[in-house]
């Protein structure tokens, strides 16, 4: 199955690809995000150890264009062929 992945960023791990292919008719998000994490070998983490969710000051995460909560359980959305992931850097604030 394949998601697709939209992002701001170059995502390390998928330099010439637009998406992810996973070996299960569906996965959740959590998948996703480690598989991603893995195959950037270490260099980016999307869901921060000691919360288990992903870290709102990092990453913007969308799924087919709606945002998902900062929270474990939303990592646990099941994802289907074709869903589109967004992985944004979050901003910056400042003055």
């Amino acid at each position: 199955m394949k998601i697709e992945i939209v992002s701001n960023f170059v995502i390390p791990g998928l330099e010439d690809q637009d998406g992810i292919f996973m070996d299960k008719p569906m996965v959740t998000l959590r998948e996703v995000l480690e598989e991603l994490s893995l195959r950037s070998s270490g260099r980016v983490t999307y869901i921060k150890p000691s919360t288990g969710a992903v870290d709102p000051m990092n990453f913007l995460i969308e799924i087919n264009g709606l945002p998902i909560q900062d929270t474990k359980e939303s990592l646990e959305v099941m994802l289907k062929e074709g869903d589109i992931v967004k992985i944004q850097l979050a901003p910056l604030g400042g003055g």
